[in-house]
């Protein structure tokens, strides 16, 4: 958010040309505006929780979704980010979340949860969020794969 007010003044100049529409100092404007949202989003929550006055309640509905996606700890496999167990994509194995990380939630979920909470605009945010994260995941993987290349080839050396 700072950037942005940093480079406002900087692009403000270009309004100066009438030709030219100042696209940089009105997209600057509309990031810092949307972080100074969530900023005070996140404000009101922390003060909601400070003051208890918001009273988290456990929810069937997420409670029987998520268990779904539930890791079973007696048997033991070995899968990375993209490959999927049999019955539904979690790791299985007393240490998997030391292994690798693995996605819990689904698309699909993100569809399953939308519709049980009667909020159809939550599928879009659930699955960019999911996308995020699945991209995360894939990132670091290779970053360990590229990671494992190097300190191989590195050991070959003479």
């Amino acid at each position: 958010m700072m950037w942005c007010f940093v480079g406002m003044p900087i692009t403000a100049p270009i309004a100066l040309i009438p030709v030219i529409p100042n696209l940089p100092f009105f997209y600057l404007v509309f990031r810092a505006w949307s972080h100074w949202r969530a900023l005070a989003g996140s404000k009101h929550l922390e003060f909601l929780l400070n003051k208890n006055l918001l009273a988290p309640q456990p929810s069937r509905i997420l409670d029987e979704i998520y268990s779904r996606g539930k890791p079973d700890f007696g048997a033991k496999t070995n899968l990375k980010v993209g490959q999927i167990a049999p019955e539904r994509g979690v790791p299985k194995g007393p240490n998997w979340a030391t292994e690798q990380e693995v996605m819990v939630l689904r698309k699909e979920d993100a569809k399953q949860i939308s519709q049980a909470l009667e909020v159809p605009e939550l599928e879009i945010e659930l699955g960019r969020a999911v996308w995020q994260v699945r991209r995360i995941l894939k990132a670091q993987e290779a970053l360990v794969e590229e990671k494992k290349d190097l300190n191989k080839a590195g050991s070959e050396r003479p």
